[in-house]
Formats: structure tokens, C-alpha cells, sequence
């Protein structure tokens, strides 16, 4: 076999995309733009939600872009996210800040710390092990408060609940090597419009404050209180305080059907056609058999599966064909079972040729249609995309 690392070997590591997900830098911007607009401005600052590689979107792209529109404060979920961002911003030249919002090995906070980034903090024993594994060097935290997810935090239920949380706060600021510099919380229930929903929100925007409030008695500063969501800063302006969590309506995308904006989705998946065969009737198409043609049929085999996150119940799930010139072709759709690495769509009648490109994410209604397919939510799905797809930037302004 030969070594393919070689200079004399023409493969450098880098391929012709068979599929690839497309981010719209222009689209990104104009989010961002229209986010901060709406819901930023005396005092209240945005901060760009990037975790989970920028919900499939590619952070490599958006942390530059968003960058480049100012944004100054970014989210993510891992230590390795929060290096792959800090990384970003050094290249860029800029010191914006970074708040992993889950759990870190205390071991870490070193690492944490050197590297410039905010840990969340959920408890005082987490606290006290991440100050005794600093040895020196001062780690920032925000503070996670339980208002009603029930997910982690300081919990806020009650008059009791704030007393108790208010001391072990004022206790952990003094820990060496702590720095206290935000708190925040996560609604629940933000994206729903019911009564019962906007009561709950109230509820836990209202737990918040009262902790709060109780820290500047106690004489300790909160530092950036944040709470709002990508719903909960549109809907409720109220308790955007210090900063608002732009996380899925910066990519264009909606919380639910209840939270809707002229925003524009950033991102597209496009797999380029394999081969095209005809597909005789009576003929079956994939494992298992579950679909037979019913007439002759022609038939596009596209190089995307389930390993690159194209689920396995998108099975019967719209395609547009296009030319590599970017001609319409027309409208495709996916049959028989989707395997780990290609996927069938019936093309029959639209001239599909080899190198045509199907857009599977990025026409309207394609990734509501796909989230309904798999009964989950377009979160889900564009997070789901996995790492082996290029992530290709196109710079679209008009």
C-alpha cells in the first residue's frame, strides 16, 4: 500500500468535498446585527452561544465573524471548546472573554485560568476543590443559580433556599484564587407562549432577583448577571440585565414556533450526487428492503449517512438537485433505509447527472421537516452534524 503522507503522493490530506456543510458568514452577521439591535444596548451586552461546535455551524467560522462584529463574549459548553475559542481570539487579537457553562475537572482550572476563560460554578464544595487545585493564579466564575431547570446551581427555590445559597456565595468569594465576575441562570420554558409557561418564566426571572438582591446586601457584586436565552430575549426584556445568551436565533434558527423573527438561517448541508442508475419496479432499495419502486425510477446515490448526521429516520425527506453551476433541477426525495455513509433519493425525471449537488439543509422548510421526521426539535439536528463534514465559509452580503 503506499504511503499517502508522502510529497510525491498526490493526496495532501485535503479532499474535493463529496458533502459539506455551507455557513453563511453574511447571514451570521446580519443575525448578530439584528439580535443586538433588538435586544442590546445600555448595559446589556450579547454573548455568542458556540458550544457544540457552533450548533454544527463550524466555530472556526463564527468566532471570527462575530468577532469582527464585535461581539466580545462567547459560550461554550467543554474546556476543549473554550481552547478551540480562545485560540480563535488570540489569532484575531483580541482578549474576549469565555464562560464554559458546565462541569470542568477542578484539575484543570490551571489551565482554565492561564487561558483566560470563566468557569461556571455550581456549588461551594465545587468551588473549594477547583481553588485548591489552582495553586496560585486567579480563575474567574459566574455563578449558577437553580431557579426552576433543576439542571445545576446554587438553588434559588425559596426565601431559605436564597439565605442558605447567599451564604455559601459571600463564603466561596473569599476562597483563594476565586474571582467572582457573573451569575447566571437558564429559563425552562421561554419559547412557550401558554400562560402557564410565561408564569414559570416569571417565576424563575423573579428567583433570580431575589438572589441577587440578596448577594448586594450581603455586600458581594454579582458581577454580569445573565439569564435571558435566545426566547427569553426576545419575549422578555425585563430580565436581559447585564447580558443576553444568543445561542439558536444566531444562526437564523427558532426556538420553537412560538419565538419567530426575519432572521436568516446560516447554514446549509450539500452532498454531491455519486452515481445515478435506474431503479427497475419491483426493485427494492437499501438494508432491509422498505422501499420498492413501483415504476421505473431513476435513482441518485449520495455520499452522506448516518456518521455524518443524517439520521436514519430522514428516510422520505426532501432534496433539492441542483447543477454544479447551481441550475434547479428539482425536487428529490430520500428512499429506503439511510446508511452510515450514503443515502438514495428517487430523482426520477429531473436529468440528475453525477456532481449534481442536493441540498438536504438550507431550503425553506427542509429542517423543520427533518426535526419532525425524527420527533426532536432543529437543535438536535444541526448540532447532530458531524465533524468529519467540512465546514465550508460562503460570503453572501446581499
Amino acid at each position: 500500500m503506499p504511503d499517502i503522507s508522502t510529497e510525491e503522493n498526490i493526496y495532501d490530506g485535503n479532499e474535493f468535498p463529496r458533502t459539506y456543510v455551507e455557513t453563511d458568514s453574511g447571514a451570521l452577521r446580519r443575525n448578530y446585527r439584528a439580535l443586538t439591535s433588538l435586544c442590546c444596548g445600555d448595559g446589556c451586552a450579547p454573548v455568542a452561544v458556540v458550544k457544540a461546535g457552533a450548533y454544527g455551524h463550524g466555530p472556526d467560522i463564527c468566532v471570527p465573524v462575530l468577532l469582527e462584529e464585535g461581539c466580545r463574549m462567547f459560550a461554550v459548553a467543554t474546556v476543549h471548546e473554550a481552547l478551540e475559542v480562545r485560540g480563535l481570539c488570540d489569532n484575531f487579537g483580541t482578549d474576549a472573554g469565555i464562560l464554559i457553562l458546565g462541569r470542568s475537572d477542578p484539575r484543570l482550572a490551571p489551565l482554565i485560568a492561564e487561558r483566560r476563560i470563566d468557569q461556571a460554578c455550581m456549588s461551594y464544595g465545587y468551588a473549594r476543590e477547583l481553588s485548591d487545585a489552582l495553586r496560585g493564579g486567579t480563575l474567574g466564575i459566574h455563578i449558577a443559580v437553580d431557579t426552576g431547570m433543576n439542571r445545576i446551581g446554587f438553588p434559588a427555590f425559596c426565601p431559605e433556599d436564597v439565605r442558605r445559597s447567599t451564604g455559601e456565595i459571600v463564603s466561596l468569594g473569599a476562597l483563594p484564587g476565586l474571582r467572582i465576575d457573573g451569575m447566571f441562570s437558564h429559563f425552562a420554558r421561554a419559547d412557550d407562549r401558554t400562560p402557564e409557561a410565561d408564569g414559570r418564566t416569571r417565576l424563575q426571572g423573579e428567583r433570580f432577583v431575589m438572589l441577587s438582591d440578596a448577594l448586594a446586601s450581603a455586600g458581594t457584586d454579582p458581577g454580569i448577571r445573565h439569564i435571558c436565552n435566545s426566547a427569553a430575549s426576545v419575549r422578555f426584556p425585563e430580565y436581559r440585565f447585564d447580558a443576553c445568551r444568543f445561542g439558536i436565533l444566531l444562526y437564523g434558527l427558532a426556538p420553537s414556533p412560538d419565538v419567530t423573527l426575519p432572521l436568516e438561517p446560516v447554514l446549509a448541508l450539500r452532498a454531491r450526487v455519486s452515481q445515478v442508475h435506474r431503479l427497475r419496479k419491483g426493485e427494492e432499495v437499501g438494508y432491509g428492503g422498505t422501499f420498492t419502486a413501483v415504476r421505473d425510477s431513476e435513482l441518485a446515490t449520495l455520499p452522506v449517512g448516518y456518521a455524518d448526521g443524517f439520521l436514519r429516520a430522514y428516510s422520505g425527506a426532501e432534496i433539492v438537485l441542483r447543477s454544479p453551476s447551481g441550475g434547479l433541477k428539482g425536487r428529490g426525495r430520500i428512499v429506503g433505509r439511510i446508511c452510515m455513509d450514503m443515502c438514495m433519493a428517487d430523482v426520477t425525471g429531473l436529468g440528475a447527472a453525477e456532481g449534481d449537488i442536493a441540498t438536504l439543509i438550507g431550503e425553506p422548510g427542509q429542517l423543520d421537516a427533518l426535526a419532525s421526521l425524527a420527533s426532536t426539535i432543529n437543535y438536535e439536528c444541526v448540532s447532530l452534524l458531524s465533524s468529519r463534514l467540512p465546514r465550508i465559509r460562503k460570503d453572501r452580503t446581499d
